[in-house]
């Protein structure tokens, strides 16, 4: 059955996930940005750390920079349902707006929140060209990027079916073209993470990570939910944890604390705001993580690595 075909096959009123294969962005700068949890501090939360300073600084050094495209990693607000939430949003994001950068993005628990079809609703009128659809694929020269809905406890058992369908097919379809040479995926809720107030999640441990490390050509899954940035590698497949955009940092385990003992970037617990900058190379995505302190007023450069690509054919 064909993607066209399926999407007209879908059960009325179910979430939808139908990408065809020509959506593309076009490569124009060369670039494009990653950047997740923009959400602020909820007034009830009196004594959680807030950042507006730092949430207004990374939007418009986004914009500054002009990529492509912005991927936002979900948990763009605190409450989905909510339209003083929203328009917050509309102007934390009018430089991007006004720059005419196209932004995509994953839903995050909080997009959910708290009355599911009026906060579905808002998500989706600041993203008018996902169609409504929960996931989603994206070609960005020879990246193929996969954007996953996450929240299990808020999809129906058919959705999430389907979308694990549609998953596993997008990556048989990717390794099998010749012109697709790395795969990311986005996604809101981490697999595996050191922070101290989330766990790892064991429901994209079960059901995403399996085929994600058996693919070929996937170079990382990428989330955010925890506030906070890891970089873990396992089996030559990257886990990117990316949710820096604002939200109040949350600290991580450190020594003998930690659940995990392989993130490769090795600052303190409580780490800096951030993005992620990454450019098709020659040898491979070129990803950069730009840094943004407490405070601080200038971005600087906190981590730096290439995702290589793997063959274009599978070795004999």
């Amino acid at each position: 059955m064909s993607e066209e075909q399926e999407s007209t096959t879908r059960r009325p009123g179910r979430p939808r996930g139908v990408s065809s294969p020509s959506e593309s962005v076009p490569v124009q700068t060369g670039a494009f940005t990653v950047v997740g949890d923009l959400q602020p501090t909820s007034q009830f939360e009196v004594w959680r750390e807030s950042n507006p300073k730092e949430r207004r600084a990374i939007l418009r050094e986004l914009s500054a920079e002009s990529p492509d495209f912005v991927a936002f990693l979900g948990d763009l607000v605190f409450c989905g349902s909510s339209a003083s939430a929203w328009a917050d949003f509309d102007r934390l994001s009018g430089p991007l707006r006004s720059a005419g950068i196209r932004t995509f993005s994953v839903l995050g628990n909080h997009e959910y929140w708290i009355s599911r079809r009026a906060a579905l609703a808002n998500f989706f009128e600041r993203f008018p060209h996902l169609g409504s659809r929960h996931w989603y694929g994206l070609r960005y020269g020879p990246v193929g990027l996969m954007f996953l809905d996450s929240n299990v406890q808020w999809l129906p058992a058919p959705a999430w079916r389907d979308q694990l369908a549609w998953y596993r097919r997008r990556l048989d379809d990717w390794d099998a073209d010749p012109a697709v040479r790395g795969i990311l995926v986005l996604l809101h809720h981490p697999p595996f993470t050191n922070s101290r107030v989330t766990s790892d999640t064991r429901h994209v441990q079960r059901d995403f990570v399996p085929a994600f490390a058996n693919a070929r050509k996937t170079l990382a899954m990428i989330s955010g939910h925890v506030h906070s940035y890891e970089r873990f590698v396992r089996g030559g497949k990257t886990f990117l944890v990316a949710g820096g955009g604002g939200g109040p940092r949350v600290p991580l385990s450190v020594g003998k604390r930690r659940r995990h003992d392989d993130d490769l970037f090795t600052a303190a617990g409580l780490r800096a705001f951030h993005y992620v900058r990454m450019r098709p190379g020659a040898q491979g995505l070129e990803v950069e993580v730009r840094g943004l302190e407490k405070d601080g007023t200038a971005f600087e450069t906190m981590d730096r690595f290439v995702l290589g690509w793997t063959a274009s054919e599978p070795s004999a």
